[in-house]
């Protein structure tokens, strides 16, 4: 999820969030919706406004954190291979902690090296049930 201060940075800036725009339309198997689609057309060819609204960036951050795709999390650049990875080994500890997290960690197919953004949360949550990461980690 995007803070704040890049909400705001983003909507004060047209350059970029017209750039971030034409980005996430042309990313490979983006999966947007119709509606996605034409937000992202009209904020890229938008030329005229000095600056987007704040619902207008908060949702360019979240189409980004839905379609983007990332293999290292934080300022740590931890490995979201190995993060997986290590939470599949502990796949059975995380069945008794939650089944459904453990569900999720074993449909990733072996040798899985990235995840999109917004599936973040929850495998940092996976690895902090199994102290495989602490809150210093993952920030």
């Amino acid at each position: 999820m995007a803070s704040w201060r890049e909400i705001d940075r983003i909507r004060k800036d047209p350059t970029s969030a017209r750039a971030l725009a034409a980005y996430l339309l042309k990313l490979p198997n983006a999966e947007l919706t119709d509606w996605e689609v034409k937000f992202l057309e009209s904020i890229s060819s938008d030329r005229t406004s000095e600056e987007f609204t704040t619902r207008q960036a908060e949702k360019l951050m979240q189409i980004r954190d839905g379609s983007e795709e990332v293999s290292e999390i934080g300022y740590q650049r931890l490995s979201v291979k190995i993060l997986i990875e290590d939470c599949k080994i502990a796949y059975l500890d995380l069945a008794a902690l939650d089944e459904d997290k453990a569900e999720w960690i074993k449909a990733f197919p072996v040798g899985t090296h990235k995840i999109r953004r917004k599936y973040i949360g929850q495998l940092l949550q996976c690895a902090r049930m199994l102290n495989n990461v602490d809150d210093e980690d993952a920030a």
